[in-house]
């Protein structure tokens, strides 16, 4: 609209900025442009001093983040599209809200999605909150669910603070590590629940693990990769009689279940090889 623009809008860009300018202390941005904004307002890394030269900061982990104006509570995955997006992501995602007030943001974790590896069975839309509520519901197929405390604060009041600055890059570091492990074994329906309190390391909780009355055969498929690379070096560096017979017999019963492994089936081979060299 000429002459004007939308106070709504302008408050969120403000709010984005704001967040960007916050993550700089010790992260890369790339930031999303609006006509290619999904959902992920910038893809940061997170920037670590090289021990070798205190002129030179090494890219280190990377992660997804959507910005969010403090007034903004709730954050809906409904549509089917917005639903599996979600669900899908192969990299950790975090919100920030930010306090344009302040000049603060708080950052959340969406680990309680992503810790619950049945959630795309058990209903079809999500609507996460950045407030605590009594409980977790379900209405019409679509879970409610809080996100709990965030993981981690950030003001521009602490940017002298280089320690404490480190402090919290270090904390937001093990966080990306522990959504990385999950991401990698949520398609086998097990994940790892951690508990937290804000600026301070994630710590362990549980294990979460979808049983069913019946074997799921997409188990073997998802963690072939796995399987085969455990049981290879079980098999080349012990050499007890019956964990080898185990293994074997491991072996046998994927195959029964047409999983071959092809590391394993092909060890003499690479063995034969590995000496001839």
């Amino acid at each position: 609209m000429p002459g004007a623009t939308a106070t709504n809008i302008r408050k969120a860009d403000i709010a984005e900025d704001l967040g960007k300018l916050l993550l700089r202390q010790f992260c890369s941005l790339a930031p999303i442009t609006k006509a290619d904004d999904f959902g992920i307002d910038t893809i940061a890394t997170i920037l670590k001093i090289d021990e070798n030269s205190a002129l030179r900061e090494l890219a280190n982990k990377t992660f997804g983040i959507q910005f969010k104006s403090k007034s903004v509570r709730e954050i809906e995955f409904i549509k089917d599209y917005e639903y599996n997006w979600l669900l899908n992501l192969d990299y950790p995602y975090f919100i920030g809200s930010v306090n344009i007030k302040d000049s603060s943001m708080e950052i959340y974790s969406l680990h309680i999605v992503n810790c619950l590896p049945s959630l795309n069975s058990n209903c079809n839309g999500l609507i996460i909150t950045l407030d605590e509520i009594n409980e977790n519901n379900q209405q019409d197929g679509i879970l409610t669910l809080s996100l709990g405390e965030p993981v981690l604060t950030l003001k521009i009041s602490e940017t002298a603070n280089t320690d404490l600055i480190y402090k919290k890059r270090d904390i937001l570091s093990k966080w990306i590590d522990k959504e990385y492990d999950n991401i990698k074994v949520r398609n086998i329906g097990l994940t790892k629940g951690y508990n937290w309190k804000t600026n301070e390391a994630p710590f362990f909780d549980t294990v979460n693990k979808i049983f069913t009355n019946k074997e799921d055969l997409s188990i073997y498929n998802e963690s072939f990769d796995f399987i085969d690379a455990v049981l290879t070096e079980l098999k080349m560096f012990n050499k007890d009689r019956h964990l080898q017979k185990g293994i074997n017999t491991i072996n046998t019963k994927l195959k029964q279940k047409g999983i071959e492994l092809f590391l394993l089936n092909n060890y003499e081979t690479m063995i034969k090889d590995k000496l001839e060299i």
